[in-house]
């Protein structure tokens, strides 16, 4: 049996030997190794009963935690050294017992050198207790409720010292730190495992990047749109999900914000083409926000693919155009000849009053004109519901057309050139095209007083380009705040036909629209190929 030494109130120093000390030292130390190495809380429950027993040199230590639940308070065993009858341990009933009432309201240590000749504490209400003859408890302390109790129990009466007392509320000082991480590193497991959830069951893709533009975060959605799987993609540029010319230009507009902080995407949503694992390019929705952590700035993109919506609206758009030109064509063919018709008979009607002298012949005269005049403007009418003929003139010659136009209606310069024309296999395309810069070369010269338009139309193997650059006086900087209808009937448009359209002022003057269409051998070929 191992030798202790006892402390007594006869013991008038009261003093630790030596052989205490290296014990609470060795013990100390072992606990706080463990303690920073982050070792699970149930090893070090077992660890710290039976330091305890071994550097007080006494007979049991039980360890309890305190559980909070709304307004219930129960204590679970979560270990004991010196018990042989753990079962009975278990459910017992700790809240009943007041010396762990007086320890849980106290900020100190409870001892009782001898029970019963204590009046108001005993020990807990079980067989295995009833040899104890003193004992001493401390509660684990917590930053709201206290986290537990540390109790130990001796078969013989026993005074305990100021150095035994305090070397208990040390361990429970470290216990304390242990439960908080415990508890801390739950809260962010769950708190986890929530965003996650999150995560994954949100219909939209959500995308997050670091500063040099790596993905670090890539939903279930994002995979489901983007046909990757997100270990394919995380680490990997973002810039794999974006055909060109936005693949090229993306990193350096990361540089220039982290520069600058000149904002162009962030903090706004914006329609975009994306890329599929396929090669095959979709429209989307992109919105986009910046957040900060320790490890330093990140963005987030919320994504949608709108292909569906896209689809609707251009077959909207086609129903609607064929009906403008049925109008149109009604206009031409059927009110108009019959407007001639009516023109030619009045004019006869008009020479036969005139040959009799009648008065009515003045009566017809009027009518013929404006029979004429209705003619004409049904005709204009015609016209204006008619597109442009791209099947037989084509989009180059159409833009020629239109430039020379514009210098005789605006008295401007206003030149075409082409490099690689591409040539669109929906004429529909060919029409927006040619809307989106009608209505651009008119805003260059009403609202930015341009003198000089150059338009521009090419191709390269990745995509298409319609360019309007004007020496004007360019966009205010809340242009996008304050655009107009014309503006938003562009951007429709090439939304329509899965381009994108990019707006800018040159810093030289004047401004530049780009409305740029990734290529699909569905949407265009080019004579080069």
């Amino acid at each position: 049996m191992t030798c202790r030494t006892r402390h007594t109130k006869n013991d008038p120093a009261n003093l630790p030997d030596a052989a205490f000390l290296k014990r609470q030292l060795q013990a100390v130390a072992a606990l706080a190794e463990l303690f920073l190495k982050g070792e699970k809380i149930e090893k070090l429950y077992d660890l710290v009963s039976g330091n305890i027993t071994e550097v007080l040199q006494l007979d049991g230590c039980l360890v309890l935690k305190r559980k909070y639940r709304e307004s219930e308070q129960s204590y679970h065993l979560f270990s004991a050294c010196g018990f042989c009858d753990l079962k009975n341990l278990e459910s017992t009933d700790w809240l009943d017992n007041a010396q762990f009432q007086e320890t849980m309201g106290s900020g100190g240590v409870v001892c009782v050198e001898q029970y019963g000749t204590e009046s108001r504490f005993s020990p807990p209400d079980r067989d295995c207790f009833r040899e104890f003859r003193s004992g001493m408890s401390v509660r684990i302390p917590g930053a709201q409720h206290p986290k537990g109790i540390i109790a130990v129990f001796d078969r013989e009466p026993r005074s305990y010292s100021e150095h035994e007392q305090a070397f208990l509320k040390t361990v429970a000082n470290m216990l304390a730190g242990a439960l908080s991480r415990e508890e801390n590193e739950s809260e962010l497991m769950e708190s986890e495992a929530r965003s996650m959830a999150i995560l994954d069951t949100a219909v939209d893709g959500i995308i997050t990047i670091d500063v040099r533009g790596s993905i670090t975060l890539f939903n279930q959605a994002a995979q489901q749109i983007f046909g990757y799987r997100e270990e394919e993609v995380l680490g990997e540029n973002i810039s794999i999900l974006m055909p060109e010319p936005y693949r090229g230009e993306h990193d350096q507009y990361l540089k220039n914000y982290a520069s600058t902080g000149r904002k162009k995407i962030i903090g706004s949503g914006r329609e975009m083409t994306g890329l599929r694992k396929d090669g095959k390019t979709f429209p989307l929705y992109l919105a986009v926000s910046e957040f900060h952590t320790a490890g330093g700035r990140s963005y987030t993109g919320i994504v949608r693919d709108i292909s569906d919506q896209r689809r609707l609206e251009q077959e909207v758009l086609r129903i609607s155009d064929h009906e403008r030109r049925r109008i149109g064509q009604d206009l031409h063919d059927g009110l108009g000849q019959m407007l001639t018709g009516i023109g030619l008979m009045s004019r006869s009607l008009k020479k036969m009053l005139e040959s009799e002298n009648s008065k009515a012949a003045e009566q017809a005269a009027e009518i013929t004109r404006l029979i004429r005049k209705a003619d004409v403007y049904a005709k204009n009418l015609s016209r204006g519901l008619l597109p442009v003929d791209f099947e037989v003139r084509g989009l180059v010659t159409s833009l020629e057309r239109l430039a020379a136009n514009a210098e005789r209606l605006f008295g401007i310069t206003c030149h075409f050139t082409e490099d690689n024309p591409p040539v669109f296999h929906d004429t529909t395309v060919n029409e927006h095209l040619f809307r989106i810069a009608q209505e651009a070369i008119s805003n260059a010269v009403k609202h930015g007083l341009a003198g000089e338009v150059i338009l521009e139309l090419f191709a390269t193997s990745e995509f298409a380009c319609l360019r309007v650059v004007d020496d004007g006086r360019g966009f205010s900087g809340d242009w996008h705040d304050k655009k107009g209808s014309g503006m938003d009937i562009m951007q429709f448009r090439a939304q329509l036909i899965g381009a994108n359209l990019d707006i800018r002022n040159i810093e030289e003057g004047g401004a530049e629209l780009s409305c740029i269409l990734p290529r699909t051998e569905t949407i265009y070929r080019v004579d080069a190929d």
